[in-house]
């Protein structure tokens, strides 16, 4: 129960993170995370690979890049809207 309550803790850690830096001025601070999980892959993928259900493993794999790349984008979005939603409040107030 405590190892379940563990891997949830991280992964919403993980994914809170990873939102976190997607919408900071500096795109490449986004990328962080999903360029260290490619790594992470890359080591270790053969363990992965190498059990019996080999498409449940090259599943996760994608599915990580997935989220983390969609949150990545997702984050960038909702910076550039902020941006435009403060540039037209200047203009604005300009006028």
């Amino acid at each position: 129960m405590i190892d379940h309550l563990n891997s949830i803790l991280i992964t919403i850690i993980v994914l809170g993170t990873q939102h976190y830096l997607s919408t900071r001025n500096n795109p490449y601070l986004g990328g962080i995370l999903p360029a260290g999980y490619i790594i992470f892959i890359s080591f270790f993928f053969t363990k992965l690979v190498s059990g019996y259900d080999k498409f449940s493993s090259f599943f996760m794999i994608i599915a990580g890049l997935t989220i983390f790349l969609g949150i990545w984008a997702s984050g960038r979005e909702k910076l550039k809207k902020k941006r435009q939603k403060e540039l037209d409040r200047i203009e604005l107030e300009n006028l």
